[in-house]
This record gives structure tokens, C-alpha cells and sequence, in this order.
């Protein structure tokens, strides 16, 4: 066998980047020789300068670390925000690679698949799914319209015809990027849907709009999301919510992962699920426990989580690194 390689992965940042520093170099410490980045790098901000100084700081404590790194959106990052800065940080740091151009990576003796972007958009423009071809487009009031270049969008918005912009990745790209199942591992910011409550790494606790109603002079349609902790004080407030405990992963990835024969994926999403792992059929993976199968939710960084995954041809191990534990 190939000497391992050790991968220290951080998603799912939020408002946590004063953390981003401090958690390269404690997974530095612990082994990491490589960095995965996967998604929700920084809540978007009041502003479009704002919330580029955002992405902006964490790319340069990542592109200061001098470890090879691969960054890719989740749900929160937009595409004005995300790509100008990563495209012009990539060029003064050599050691950023931009998953959403390098899709697969192949090491000594086992690649890495990333699959960009989310299934639930919240204020992000990364969207996974299996209708749309792999591209970018303007979403415009005729529906959306492929372009190549970001100039073709804003003169859609000199004519009052678009309304963002929406970067897709098609999931069925996999079928192409995979061809070695058994040594791949597959890097989604979103989970394969599982049907396990108390071990699986999709398991969401949320509260969900019953109805349309105006919540702080801004409309709420039914079947909003809405976080725990955000559900409990609207509903508190007398507003229409159901609070939820569900498996909340993509089914279509289920299918896709279970057609191609991924069996190692690596994810983030669902904050209350952080640090759980299990195997395809729902069952706890242990900490440092060598498989050949695994499903993580490695990290929440603004919750102070973030994980080491250890890759060694088909095998791999995890191990949960809490912050708190190190910053004592």
C-alpha cells in the first residue's frame, strides 16, 4: 500500500472565520497534510463588498497555510461574491485549487470527486441536481439562459431581465468523473439521503413554514426552512410553524451514489449532524476504525468541528477534532 494521506477538512464556516486560523493550524499539528474545503465558507452580507471580504479572509488564512487545498461552495455563497475572489486568490495563491474547475483529483492511490454547490440554495447560487446540463446561467424572467461570459449578465441586468445567477452541477456528471468506485471518494457539501435518525449524517432539525405569512415586513411562502433554534422563537411568536426531526439527505444522490457504487463520501449541510458517520446501510462507523465504507459529516466550523480523514488506497478513517478541546 501507498503511504496515507491525511486530509484536514473545515465546512460549513458561517460567521465562525475569526476560527478558520486557528483550526488549520491545530489539524496542521494533528497530521493534515492537505485541506478540503466544502462549502458555506461565509454567510452572505448586507453588501457585495462585504460578503467578498468574507470569502476573502478565509482564503487567505487558507492560501497563507501553504497546504494544498481544495475549496468549494455550499449554499450560502453567491456567485458574484465567490468567484471573482477565488478566481483572483487562486492566481496569487498557488496552493488553492477551485473545485468547481478541478473536479477530480487523483492521488498516489485514490482520487477525490467534488461535486460543488447544494440542493437547498439559502441566499447561495451553487446548485446541484440532475436536470440541468453543468453550467452557468442567468436566471431571466424567460427562465434561465446559459452564459460564458459574466458581461452577457450584466447586460441582461441593464434590461431589467435577470435576477441572479445560478452556476449548476449536474449530480450524473459523477457517471463520467468516477472510475474507480472503490477508491474514490466523493467530496458534496449535501449528503445522500439515509434513513437512520439517531446515527445518520442527514439528520435535520428544523422548523417549517404551514403557511404564507409576513414575518418582519418580509413575506415567508410555505414551506420555508428555518433552523431550530430560529423555528422555536417563531412559533413562540404564535407564527405558523411545524418543528421537524427528519433524514433530509438528496435522493437522487442516494440512487446515483448506490448505481455507481460510491461507498465514501464526505459532507456537511446539517449543523446538528456534525460528527456523525455511518456506513451505507445506516450504521455508526467509529472514530479511527479503517473501512472501506463511510458517510461524514466532518465539520461545522462556526460550532467549533472540524475532522481529519485519514485515505489509504480503498480504506479510510475519520477522526472528530472539537476545537474547544485544543484552544483550552
Amino acid at each position: 500500500m501507498a503511504k496515507e494521506t491525511v486530509y484536514g477538512i473545515i465546512s460549513d464556516i458561517h460567521n465562525g472565520i475569526e476560527k478558520v486560523g486557528p483550526a488549520i493550524e491545530i489539524l496542521r499539528k494533528l497530521g493534515a497534510e492537505k485541506l478540503i474545503i466544502n462549502g458555506d465558507i461565509s454567510n452572505q452580507k448586507e453588501t457585495l463588498e462585504e460578503s467578498q471580504y468574507g470569502i476573502a479572509r478565509v482564503l487567505n488564512y487558507i492560501g497563507m497555510s501553504e497546504l494544498e487545498a481544495y475549496v468549494q461552495p455550499g449554499g450560502h455563497e453567491s456567485f458574484l461574491s465567490f468567484n471573482p475572489v477565488l478566481d483572483y486568490l487562486t492566481s496569487i495563491y498557488q496552493n488553492i485549487i477551485d473545485a468547481t474547475k478541478i473536479r477530480k483529483v487523483d492521488q498516489k492511490d485514490h482520487s477525490l470527486v467534488f461535486l460543488p454547490g447544494s440542493d437547498y440554495l439559502a441566499t447561495g447560487e451553487y446548485l446541484i441536481g440532475n436536470s440541468e446540463k453543468t453550467g452557468k446561467y442567468i436566471k431571466t424572467n424567460n427562465g434561465l439562459k446559459e452564459f460564458n461570459d459574466i458581461a452577457e449578465y450584466f447586460e441582461e441586468l441593464k434590461k431589467g431581465n435577470a435576477d441572479g445567477v445560478i452556476e449548476y452541477f449536474n449530480m450524473k456528471d459523477l457517471e463520467s468523473l468516477v472510475n474507480d468506485p472503490e477508491r474514490t471518494i466523493v467530496i458534496c457539501h449535501v449528503p445522500r439521503k439515509f434513513y437512520n435518525l439517531d446515527n445518520c449524517v442527514d439528520m435535520a432539525d428544523f422548523g417549517e413554514a404551514k403557511e404564507d405569512f409576513i414575518y418582519d415586513g418580509k413575506p415567508i411562502r410555505k414551506g420555508s426552512i428555518f433552523s431550530k433554534k430560529i423555528a422555536k422563537r417563531l412559533e413562540k411568536s404564535g407564527f405558523p410553524i411545524e418543528l421537524k426531526k427528519e433524514n433530509r439527505g438528496n435522493e437522487d444522490l442516494k440512487e446515483i451514489y448506490e448505481r455507481i457504487g460510491i461507498n465514501k463520501a464526505i459532507s456537511g449541510h446539517f449543523h446538528e449532524s456534525a460528527h456523525r458517520a455511518n456506513d451505507a446501510k445506516g450504521n455508526h462507523v467509529k472514530q479511527e476504525e479503517k473501512v472501506n465504507e463511510l458517510f461524514w459529516n466532518a465539520s461545522y466550523l462556526e460550532g467549533n468541528l472540524v475532522g481529519i480523514l485519514i485515505a489509504n488506497d480503498s480504506f479510510v478513517s475519520y477522526l472528530n477534532i472539537n476545537l474547544k478541546d485544543y484552544l483550552r
